[in-house]
């Protein structure tokens, strides 16, 4: 931007002295510092927005990490709001120095340039250059302090938003029998966010009104030995142009309020901390007594889990299956006792047990991404031997391929067999399984059943699911019932 601002002061002055100049001026070398000056601008435009986006991915790339370290040891109490944390929240706090920092940064070298050729030039006409550059301060000032004000509200005015529309969502399937659908409500978002465009325009309407303001002003009251100097044009284009190169300084205020917000939400992201628990007894026998996941509405269960085989655990949904998992690996608290070869556990997560959820994600990576999260060491033959265990051939051949919506996308009983092939790979010694036939055929389903027989050999497998192959090897069985 001061490449720009230098550009157009001294082709005004190049311009106005061209049209009082003698016979003897020389054209040829201020027509050259002009190209030269252009040529400079167009390269510090291009070497902006390389070394602006390069920082702004640096920065989204650690926000994010640390964000990772902070759930790495736990779980997110609200799933939405760390999905709106990760992409949202990082992006605008990222994006504050290319955004926000850099705009005003270069708003106010410009404007210092612009006092320093007035002082230089001009220096009896300067003050309305000092103008300028008071008003813009007063103006940054007003629309900083009112986004300070406002960010608050727009946080809560998004927190209900996104949690009225949630609620909503996980009930479309009673929508059909709804009179009327009450749709979450974004007046109060809309409002908030408006207000704030408004004022941004507000800010340079003001801009512009003073800036030409003060152009009438200085000429009305123009030193009579200034008349026909070429170096007026400089100042006079100083404020003729004003709003042109500082309104992205004004309209960027709005990224300071995203700046804010975003690290607010950032702070108050709740994280439930898993204690990690290291065991590296093999094991003989695991009971569970009076056990269920605390503050679950599922009644308390008793269960002896062998030191192999299948430990299958029915029930309809609602009956506290997926939680019981959790429980039992310790993702959730629990109440009651966990007794590994006849002593007790204390809560936490077991990190050599493994528990598969029944969503399982796919990451927009390759193939072999999505499956080395599991195991960072294995090697090609082994990711290959995992995918033909888990009835995906037809994967086996590129391992590089890009999955998710940019690249190939799995169908819902290609994810769970990779969620299988993923269990496989941790090598865990107990596996915890959750609804692992739900979407596939049959015949699907009896081949992943022949797997998990082959896996409980050695192991033992607890699976938790409403949908029993016939060629399932199942070695015992408890039934939750709803709790009345």
């Amino acid at each position: 931007m001061g490449s720009g601002l230098i550009l157009l002061l001294f082709s005004a002055w190049f311009i106005a002295a061209s049209a009082v100049a003698g016979n003897g001026f020389n054209y040829m070398l201020p027509a050259v510092v002009i190209r030269a000056l252009a040529l400079i601008r167009i390269a510090s435009g291009y070497g902006q927005m390389w070394l602006g986006h390069q920082q702004l991915l640096n920065h989204l790339c650690d926000i994010r990490l640390n964000l990772f370290r902070r759930c790495i040891n736990g779980w997110l109490d609200n799933s939405d709001t760390g999905a709106e944390a990760l992409t949202q929240h990082t992006q605008a706090v990222a994006n504050i120095w290319i955004a926000w920092i850099a705009q005003n940064a270069g708003a106010i070298i410009m404007l210092s340039i612009g006092v320093g050729s007035a002082i230089w030039l001009v220096p009896g006409l300067s003050s309305y250059a000092w103008s300028l550059l008071l008003v813009y301060l007063l103006i940054t000032l007003w629309l900083v302090i009112a986004g300070l004000r406002q960010t608050k509200g727009l946080l809560q005015a998004q927190q209900r938003f996104v949690e009225d529309s949630e609620a909503q969502l996980k009930a479309a399937t009673l929508w059909p029998l709804q009179k009327t659908i009450n749709l979450a409500d974004a007046s109060s978002l809309w409002r908030a966010r408006k207000k704030r465009q408004f004022q941004s325009d507000s800010g340079v309407s003001l801009l512009h009104a003073v800036s030409l303001g003060l152009l009438v002003l200085m000429i009305a009251q123009l030193p009579q030995h200034y008349a026909g100097e070429a170096v007026l044009l400089v100042l006079v284009m100083l404020l003729l142009t004003a709003r042109d190169w500082l309104a992205p300084a004004i309209t960027s205020h709005p990224a300071l309020t995203d700046y804010l917000h975003g690290a607010e939400g950032l702070e108050q992201l709740k994280v439930t901390t898993v204690t990690k628990l290291s065991c590296t007894q093999p094991i003989k026998t695991l009971q569970l007594k009076d056990f269920k996941a605390t503050n679950m509405p599922v009644p308390n269960v008793n269960l002896r889990i062998p030191d192999k085989g299948i430990v299958l655990i029915k029930g309809s949904s609602g009956t506290g299956k997926s939680s019981l998992l959790k429980g039992i690996c310790g993702l959730l608290p629990y109440e009651g006792s966990r007794r590994l070869n006849g002593k007790d556990l204390a809560q936490g997560h077991v990190q050599n047990w493994h528990y598969s959820d029944q969503t399982p994600v796919c990451l927009s990576a390759t193939l072999r991404d999505n499956l080395c999260i599991a195991n960072q060491k294995v090697s090609e033959q082994e990711l290959k031997e995992v995918l033909l265990m888990a009835d995906l051939p037809q994967l086996q051949t590129n391992l590089q391929q890009w999955l998710g919506p940019v690249g190939r996308r799995l169908s819902g009983g290609e994810l769970k067999r990779l969620n299988l092939a993923r269990a496989i790979l941790t090598n865990a010694e107990l596996l915890l399984l959750d609804e692992p036939f739900e979407g596939l055929a049959v015949t699907q389903q009896n081949k992943m059943a022949l797997t998990i027989n082959h896996l409980a050999a050695g192991r033992p497998v607890v699976v938790a699911t409403h949908i029993i192959p016939k060629d399932l090897d199942v070695t015992a069985v408890l039934e939750l019932e709803e709790e009345l």
